[in-house]
């Protein structure tokens, strides 16, 4: 009897041990089977062309694109790219180009939404915001934790696909751009570089802050978030429309302030300058963590090569460059010169 009882408890856990033979085929990330998610450390869910997981107690979802000749040998950077207020996950993937980034640079990239929610008492539809400081909306008047958000989203990517940990970047297009420049500051032990488009940093310095490059992209004609000033952004968080310093910042100056927090000497250098942009910024700065303000002339509040194509009015008032501005594959260019291993520091991808 004593060794039919021993035969058993050998043959459970031998089988537990081979493939976790009373596995219920959840995918959830919690146990499943067939995917690989029962070594993940972070439950998931999958809905489409989404990946979820619960986080505070609300679903947040991302959108991932890679490449089909990818080399699963191969580990390759990854890029979080960020939409803008009242816009998704899919409105910005066909915006802003990083797609094809990727297929020609070999990266992956994700596409996270951040929370919808109210903005006004008028409001008649929900729209999406990220927390990137006191803008934007209900997310920074709730004190959403985005930064925690996207570091699970980047923990969770570094799990289920071969990703080089050196080289995790971050971009995106206004409130998607302050929250890429939040992140440069808070997460500065996870991102390489970030570079951005159309917004600036609008929360404060933190001491654990390590210097990392930053390129932000900005047209000068921005009906929105405007090149001299923050003011037309303060409607969105109402504790901020006495506080003078939400009506300071524009892209020099958010230039100037990233010089600073990266201890950056010397005068302002030109690195480029045509009849379509310039490129200004910083290079002697601590750990070689440069700074880029990239002004495009004729551009308004979307300077990306395409249109926004959202099916609303308001999405066709923002024009992009047309092709005449790659700013994509500038902010690309500019990023991936920097790793987190010296070492390798600006080799190509492939």
């Amino acid at each position: 009897m004593r060794r039919a009882v021993a035969g058993l408890m050998l043959a459970i856990l031998v089988c537990n041990a081979l493939a976790g033979c009373f596995g219920d085929g959840d995918t959830s990330g919690e146990g499943g089977v067939g995917d690989g998610s029962e070594d993940l450390s972070i439950p998931y869910t999958e809905d489409g062309i989404f990946t979820c997981i619960d986080h505070d107690n609300l679903t947040r979802c991302w959108q991932t694109h890679v490449p089909e000749d990818l080399d699963p040998e191969v580990a390759v950077p990854l890029i979080i790219d960020m939409h803008g207020y009242a816009s998704d996950s899919t409105v910005h993937r066909a915006l802003s180009s990083f797609n094809d980034i990727a297929d020609e640079e070999g990266a992956i990239v994700v596409y996270p939404d951040g929370v919808s929610g109210y903005n006004m008492e008028w409001d008649q539809e929900e729209n999406q915001a990220w927390n990137a400081g006191w803008c934007c909306a209900h997310s920074a008047r709730d004190d959403i934790d985005d930064v925690d958000f996207i570091e699970k989203v980047v923990n969770l990517s570094m799990e289920m696909h071969n990703v080089d940990a050196d080289r995790i970047y971050a971009s995106g297009w206004s409130n998607g751009c302050a929250m890429a420049q939040r992140l440069a500051m808070e997460s500065s032990h996870v991102f390489a570089a970030i570079g951005c488009m159309a917004f600036y940093l609008i929360t404060d310095h933190v001491d654990y802050y390590a210097p990392i490059p930053v390129m932000e992209v900005h047209g000068f004609l921005d009906q929105v978030v405007l090149y001299e000033t923050t003011a037309f952004s303060i409607p969105f968080n109402e504790e901020m429309w006495t506080n003078p310093e939400a009506y300071d910042t524009g892209a020099i100056e958010n230039m100037y302030e990233w010089g600073a927090h990266n201890g950056c000497s010397g005068p302002v250098e030109t690195f480029e300058l045509n009849a379509l942009y310039s490129i200004q910024g910083f290079d002697n700065c601590v750990s070689n963590a440069s700074v880029r303000l990239m002004t495009i002339y004729a551009a308004q509040h979307n300077p990306y090569s395409n249109d926004v194509d959202d099916g609303t009015a308001l999405g066709d008032i923002f024009i992009g460059t047309q092709g005449l501005v790659e700013s994509s594959h500038l902010v690309w260019d500019f990023m991936s010169q920097y790793s987190k291993d010296t070492e390798t520091e600006g080799l190509p991808l492939r």
